[in-house]
């Protein structure tokens, strides 16, 4: 009975190397360095940030007045990051920050917020129109933030305190304000008033399309107060002429 491969591997292993045959025509390749292993591989992708992957965000609009929009992005575990939306007027190229103030009133100072256990004690109670900071620009502008949900405050970004004008960064590079516990009874309740990523996106896009209109609109009344006046001035000249 012939020797299955299994068979012929063990007597091998059982007899001495010298008996096993020698194969002198394969090379093993020399041993180089890794440091090159990544030019060969393609690093164009856009990776999601951490808040894009674990928080869902969600839109309040024209809380105060227009355009005064905030994002709530949620966790999967309830807890909230309270951010601008990046439609909010603050956002826009060429608004400098001059400071950023956690202290919403003379006795009350968000920055002195302190938490501890699971039950968050000693955390500030919030509610919907509470004031979370004020955001002060350097032509005399000024927003009182709101936080648009009942809960209890954790943390407020300190950061913002030094540098104001990182809040114009994206959440995950600091450009937030606050982190928020949610009161679990009105949770459910308080995702159904707020807007999804989509419903958010189709509000900005009316509102662009809103402006055009109305620019074109200021446009065209411009032409035709020119267009009067020129007739104006036509008709004035014929009766000089006349005279």
């Amino acid at each position: 009975m012939a020797e299955t491969p299994v068979e012929r591997l063990d007597k091998l292993i059982m007899e001495d190397d010298d008996s096993i045959p020698e194969d002198d025509s394969f090379e093993f390749p020399e041993d180089e360095g890794i440091t090159d292993m990544l030019d060969q591989i393609s690093l164009k992708t856009q990776f999601s940030s951490v808040t894009d992957r674990y928080f869902t965000p969600y839109y309040k609009l024209n809380i105060q007045q227009p355009l005064d929009d905030i994002c709530i992005r949620i966790h999967s575990n309830r807890i909230c990051m309270l951010t601008l939306a990046p439609s909010h007027p603050l956002l826009r190229n060429g608004v400098k920050i001059e400071r950023i103030s956690f202290k919403v009133t003379e006795k009350l100072d968000r920055a002195a917020n302190k938490v501890s256990g699971k039950g968050k004690h000693g955390a500030q109670p919030l509610q919907e129109s509470s004031n979370i900071c004020i955001i002060y620009c350097d032509s005399g502008e000024k927003w009182s933030i709101k936080c648009c949900m009942m809960g209890k405050l954790i943390e407020v970004n300190e950061t913002l305190v030094k540098d104001p004008q990182s809040i114009k960064e994206p959440p995950h590079k600091g450009g937030y304000l606050a982190i928020i516990l949610p009161n679990i009874k009105i949770y459910e309740e308080m995702k159904k008033n707020l807007l999804s990523e989509q419903e958010y996106q189709q509000v900005v896009l009316e509102r662009m399309k809103s402006k055009y209109q109305s620019e074109d609109q200021l446009v065209h009344q411009n032409c035709q107060k020119r267009s009067l006046e020129d007739d104006s001035i036509i008709s004035s000249k014929d009766k000089i002429k006349k005279l």
